[in-house]
């Protein structure tokens, strides 16, 4: 197996500053792309200078914990409990640490400087007659009809169009691979370091099953923090489910907008449930909404506002939002459409403050 640290010299050393390689796709304006200028810390998914080795996210942690290793210095990670990730701060060259933060731009397909350390990985990691086989099943790839499947395995990671490799490395963590008996958890270790010293969008999700899409570090904190306190107040039903469904949703390598935006709005009335309709059993976002517009006295949030009421037009324009929004809910004469990337995106973002509104004490009924 490579080790981290000559993937990570690699990958460093063959990136051009933050230039397009040809037929690589940037993030558009629209999606996050930038990062806190610092060292980066992410060595710890595997073997890192300090000499220790990390094989799953709770050793991580756990490590980072104990004050084990120095470049674990503003590293965003989730812990044994599944909760969210964040990008690490953004290295620089030597050469241009005195010129500024970079304009740090993470690439959603394959550039240049990651098609030949993917292509290793693949190999090395698909050399399993059930792995290659199952891979190839799911993804409808034939390395001819009467391919063994050690040939079936050369051909994924040789053969196979740049624009299909991290499909297939989402279906090997998706079978469950790399096996225990290959090094599992340095094989995923050496992925982490490849995914993110190259920039790629991409990470390993939390439970090892799949590529999901890196965001800053602050948006999942906000939605840790909304799960954790969604899952400790009881009345607050399915919410953190839901809005952990919703975030991978809009996040995974193939994400699903319309279920993120279901998802969202189905957290969100989880957890206003118990505060705007509590004798409702059938309540919606509709029929809550339509409850605070008719009676906004009962109702104030945390902060007074300029009358010094705690109006709740803020509240009540973020709901409406949310809900007007999603264009898939009903059936119609007329043709209906999907939510975009875009609006699922915002949906969830909506539903992550909402969540913690509610659940935090920040929406209140008056006495």
């Amino acid at each position: 197996m490579t080790p981290a640290w000559a993937v990570a010299a690699a990958l460093r050393h063959t990136r051009r500053g933050h230039s397009k390689p040809p037929g690589a796709g940037h993030l558009t304006a629209a999606r996050p792309r930038v990062v806190p200028a610092g060292p980066r810390t992410t060595r710890c998914g595997t073997r890192a200078a300090c000499g220790r080795e990390f094989r799953t996210l709770a050793d991580i942690t756990g490590g980072l914990a104990a004050g084990g290793c120095p470049l674990s210095a503003g590293l965003t990670l989730s812990d044994s409990s599944g909760n969210l990730l964040g990008v690490t701060q953004a290295w620089q060259r030597l050469s241009d640490r005195d010129q500024g933060p970079p304009a740090q731009v993470l690439y959603e397909g394959v550039p240049g400087h990651l098609e030949a350390p993917l292509r290793g990985w693949i190999s090395r990691t698909a050399q399993s007659s059930d792995l290659a086989e199952r891979v190839a099943l799911r993804l409808g790839i034939t390395a001819g009809p009467q391919a063994t499947w050690f040939e079936t395995a050369k051909f994924l990671a040789r053969s196979s169009p740049s624009n299909e490799l991290l499909d297939i490395v989402d279906a090997i963590l998706a079978c469950g691979g790399p096996w225990e008996g290959q090094f599992r958890g340095g094989h995923r270790g050496e992925l982490e370091t490849i995914l993110s010293e190259g920039s790629s969008v991409w990470r390993i999700n939390d439970d090892f099953s799949g590529l999901t899409r890196r965001v800053d570090a602050t948006s999942a904190d906000a939605a840790t923090e909304a799960r954790r306190a969604a899952s400790a107040l009881p009345t607050a039903g399915s919410a953190a489910a839901q809005l952990t469904e919703a975030w991978n949703a809009v996040h995974r390598l193939h994400p699903d907008p319309p279920a993120a935006y279901r998802d969202a709005i189905r957290a969100v009335e989880s957890a206003a449930h118990a505060i705007i309709e509590p004798n409702n059993r059938s309540a919606t976002l509709g029929t809550m909404l339509g409850q605070l517009r008719d009676h906004p006295q009962l109702y104030a949030l945390a902060i007074p506002g300029p009358d010094g009421t705690g109006s709740i037009a803020p509240l009540i324009g973020m709901m409406e939002l949310l809900w007007r929004g999603q264009t898939s809910r009903h059936g119609a004469q007329t043709t209906t459409r999907s939510e975009t990337f875009e609006e699922a995106r915002m949906a969830v973002g909506l539903a992550v403050t909402l969540v913690q509104w509610f659940t935090a004490g920040a929406v209140r009924r008056v006495p």
